[in-house]
């Protein structure tokens, strides 16, 4: 059977709903690595920097995607450590990506992104659950939401054809 990812992502009634790190969000440290430190080590830095997102720059093909979409219907769920860390994502989505603030959950714990996407679903009862599009670049996020629910669920490797 043929995908019908790419029809979803340029389907206009599709609510999209993005992860951040790894997928708005490079995941980079330093001049040649990818960004390594645990969440402890992560939550520590986020208490000591001022603003780390301020710092971190967009992904320009995420930007050339989003850029004609109706961004009432683009969402956003990120894991965080605490507060401090979604409002600089917050405003990191807003200055990079004008994603309304209002669409853009936090949780605390992967799994509870599908949670939210029941939420995000609520809003929209009369649109059928494939509609509903999860992207995110963690394959265990993706297959839990894949196996919880009929939403859509798309690897960020979906954006790089």
């Amino acid at each position: 059977m043929k995908s019908k990812i790419q029809d979803l992502l340029k389907d206009k009634k599709s609510i999209l709903v993005f992860d951040v790190d790894g997928v708005l969000a490079p995941i980079e440290d330093g001049e040649y690595n990818h960004y390594s430190d645990s969440d402890e080590e992560w939550a520590k830095k986020l208490e000591t920097e001022i603003d780390f997102y301020s710092k971190v720059r967009p992904i320009k093909t995420m930007q050339d995607y989003l850029k004609d979409k109706d961004m009432e219907r683009v969402y956003v769920i990120t894991k965080v450590m605490h507060n401090k860390e979604f409002l600089q994502k917050q405003s990191f989505l807003k200055k990079n990506y004008n994603i309304n603030e209002d669409n853009c959950y936090m949780v605390f714990k992967d799994r509870d992104k599908l949670l939210i996407l029941e939420e995000i679903k609520d809003n929209y009862p009369d649109l059928d659950d494939h509609y509903i599009v999860f992207v995110d670049d963690t394959v265990e996020n993706l297959t839990y939401v894949m196996n919880n629910s009929n939403f859509s669920t798309v690897h960020i490797t979906s954006f790089m054809k």
